[in-house]
């Protein structure tokens, strides 16, 4: 069976931006977003169950021709 889950991800982290002027929100995200951040700490949350859905067992057929 597959058991399919949706989550909410927080992450706790740092990104160091040099610059001239503070950086606009959207420029610290894209820091962030271009790989330039440290993450320390991660936590999940809202953790809950979606979808079941039943997998079936793959049987092997031989076709004649």
């Amino acid at each position: 069976m597959k058991f399919i889950y949706s989550f909410r991800e927080i992450n706790y982290g740092s990104v160091v931006i040099e610059s001239d002027y503070p950086p606009s929100g959207a420029e610290v995200i894209s820091a962030i977003m271009s790989g330039n951040a440290y993450y320390k700490d991660t936590e999940y949350e809202d953790i809950k169950l979606d979808n079941t859905e039943r997998t079936k067992s793959k049987t092997e057929r031989h076709y004649e021709r």
